[in-house]
């Protein structure tokens, strides 16, 4: 009888082990899941965790995306642009830019088109377009009421050549 006692006794403790080892694996896998999981969320769901816009494209047609960048200088255009200093109750603050070339004189009739995001915010990109309103002045009403950095992606068309700016501005905070 001492024996059978044994045995089971025995067996019973060998059952609590594997439960407890087994038991102890899987907690440990739920919680690197958990972690892993929340990890994950942060990285994807995070909007200020973001690539600048259009990125891939631009660096793939590197040579295409200098020269339009660089085709305001080399036409002798001179780009002013101007954030008002106040937004509206919808949060939409006015955006003016001015084109005028080398001589001096205003550049009308162009289609002036671009993408504004917060520099805390690139994954949120907002398209705007500029439109024109005399005297090498285009305007926009865009939505950009936070205070901070922001980016103004520019693309000039009806020149003689398609070009590009890029321009930073801040807005301070009331």
């Amino acid at each position: 009888m001492a024996t059978a006692t044994a045995i089971e006794s025995n067996e019973s403790a060998e059952r609590r082990a594997k439960r407890f080892w087994i038991a102890l694996v899987v907690f440990l896998f739920v919680i690197q899941s958990t972690i892993m999981g929340l990890v994950m969320h942060l990285a994807i769901g995070d909007p200020s965790a973001a690539v600048v816009p259009d990125y891939h494209n631009r660096a793939l047609n590197w040579d295409a995306t200098r020269r339009t960048l660089e085709a305001a200088d080399r036409l002798g255009w001179q780009v002013s642009f101007e954030a008002s200093d106040v937004a509206d109750g919808r949060g939409m603050r006015a955006l003016e830019l001015k084109l005028v070339d080398r001589d001096g004189q205003p550049l009308d009739g162009l289609v002036v088109s671009g993408q504004l995001y917060h520099h805390a915010r690139a994954g949120d990109v907002r398209p705007i377009s500029l439109q024109s309103v005399g005297e090498g002045k285009y305007l926009a009403l865009a939505p950009a009421a936070e205070a901070g950095i922001w980016q103004l992606e520019i693309k000039i068309d009806g020149g003689s050549e398609p070009a590009a700016q890029s321009l930073t501005f801040h807005i301070k905070g009331e």
